[in-house]
């Protein structure tokens, strides 16, 4: 991620992690993650995706869904994390544009439209 030219959080791994557990009638979806989508099976529950986030233990960058927020790089809390995910696609869904801290790749956490209901 750029950090120059972005309004980004950093989120701790283990913060993420207890966020995604704190929903465990959910289910999440990676697109663009090469360590994530080579260990996990998406669709995948809470409960599977939340470990191996902890695990990784890596800082992750968060893009600010606002660009003009003037984020730049403070430590985001768990409880934060619902208010800076972009709900604004057709299904609002959960969406967070992330990266690693040391990687250049970014990819998206999303909530898994098709599996909430069930």
């Amino acid at each position: 991620m750029n950090q120059e030219s972005s309004s980004y959080y950093t989120l701790p791994a283990g913060t993420l992690a207890g966020w995604i557990e704190s929903q465990p009638e959910k289910w999440w979806s990676v697109d663009g993650d090469p360590f994530l989508t080579s260990v996990v099976d998406f669709p995948s529950p809470s409960d599977e995706l939340a470990p191996v986030i902890r695990r990784a233990g890596n800082d992750l960058l968060l893009r600010d869904k606002d660009p003009a927020s003037g984020a730049r790089g403070e430590v985001i809390r768990e409880d934060e994390l619902d208010e800076v995910a972009d709900t604004s696609n057709r299904k609002h869904q959960k969406i967070l544009r992330l990266s690693w801290k040391d990687s250049d790749v970014e990819w998206l956490l999303m909530e898994d439209e098709a599996l909430v209901a069930r």
